[in-house]
C-alpha cells in the first residue's frame, strides 16, 4: 500500500507540474498573440453514451491580420454552445500560424488543460499523502508491537479529544500514565481515538503501552481488546 500511495503522490506532483507548464505556455501565448473578431459558423457535437448530454464544438470563421479567411474547429466543447450559432466571439491566434494556434479567447478554452491537470494532481497528491501517512503510522505501530518495550500503565482518565470534532461530536481516548522506577519521572500516554465511550469495556485500571527504546515519545497504546465500534455511538 505504501508503494501505491507513494506512486499516487508522484503522479499528483507530475500533474501539478504539468498544470504549471500549461499555465505558463498559455500566459506566454497570450502576451504575443493577436486578436480578431470571429463568428461561430457551424456546430458539431459528440456524446460518450446515450445517457450523457451532447457536447458541442464550435467551428469559427475569422479574418486574420493578413486578410486571409481562417476557419478552425475549437478543441474545447461545451453543452452551452448549443444555441451559439451565428454569435461573435473573440479569437486569439499567433501571427503566421493562425490555423494551428487559433482558439476562442475564453477561460475554458485557455485553461481547460491547466484546471483539469491541477484538479486531478491535487486529488492524487492529497489521497497519496494521506494514505502514505496512514500506512507509515500503521507500520510504526506494527514495529512497536514487535520490537517495543511493553509497559503496564495505569489508566487515569477516559476523556473526549476536543481537538477533533465531527458534526459537533468529539471522539474518546484513554489516558494512562507510568512511573519510571529509576528516574521517578511520570510518563503520560494517550490512546488512539474511539468513536464511542470505552469506559464500560475497561476491565481493570491497567493497560499495556509499547514504547520505543530510549524514546518514550514514540509509543502505542494497545487497545486491541476493545470492540472496534458500536454502531449506535458512531460519529456521523
Amino acid at each position: 500500500m505504501k508503494t501505491i500511495f507513494g506512486a499516487m503522490r508522484v503522479i499528483g506532483l507530475l500533474l501539478l507540474c504539468l498544470a504549471s507548464y500549461f499555465a505558463y505556455t498559455n500566459y506566454a501565448f497570450q502576451q504575443e498573440a493577436l486578436h480578431a473578431e470571429g463568428k461561430i459558423t457551424d456546430l458539431r457535437y459528440s456524446r460518450s453514451d446515450s445517457s450523457s448530454s451532447p457536447v458541442w464544438y464550435p467551428e469559427v470563421t475569422f479574418i486574420d491580420d493578413a486578410g486571409k479567411t481562417v476557419i478552425f474547429k475549437s478543441s474545447v466543447g461545451s453543452s452551452s454552445y448549443r444555441k451559439s450559432l451565428g454569435e461573435n466571439v473573440d479569437v486569439i491566434y499567433r501571427k503566421n500560424a493562425s490555423v494551428t494556434t487559433a482558439q476562442i479567447n475564453s477561460v475554458t478554452s485557455f485553461y481547460f488543460d491547466t484546471i483539469f491537470s491541477a484538479i486531478f494532481g491535487a486529488v492524487f497528491l492529497f489521497i497519496g499523502a494521506i494514505g502514505y501517512a496512514l500506512s507509515n503510522k500503521a507500520g510504526r505501530y506494527r514495529k512497536l508491537l514487535r520490537e517495543g518495550k511493553p509497559l503496564e500503565t495505569k489508566i487515569v482518565n477516559v476523556e473526549l479529544n476536543t481537538a477533533i470534532s465531527v458534526n459537533g461530536r468529539s471522539p474518546w481516548r484513554i489516558v494512562s500514565q507510568w512511573l519510571d522506577p529509576q528516574t521517578h519521572q511520570i510518563y503520560v500516554f494517550s490512546s488512539e481515538n474511539f468513536n464511542y465511550d470505552p469506559s464500560p469495556y475497561i476491565q481493570n485500571d491497567k493497560i499495556t503501552v509499547y514504547v520505543a527504546h530510549n524514546n518514550y515519545k514514540k509509543y502505542f497504546v494497545d487497545t486491541s481488546h476493545f470492540p472496534e465500534k458500536i454502531p449506535d455511538e458512531k460519529l456521523i
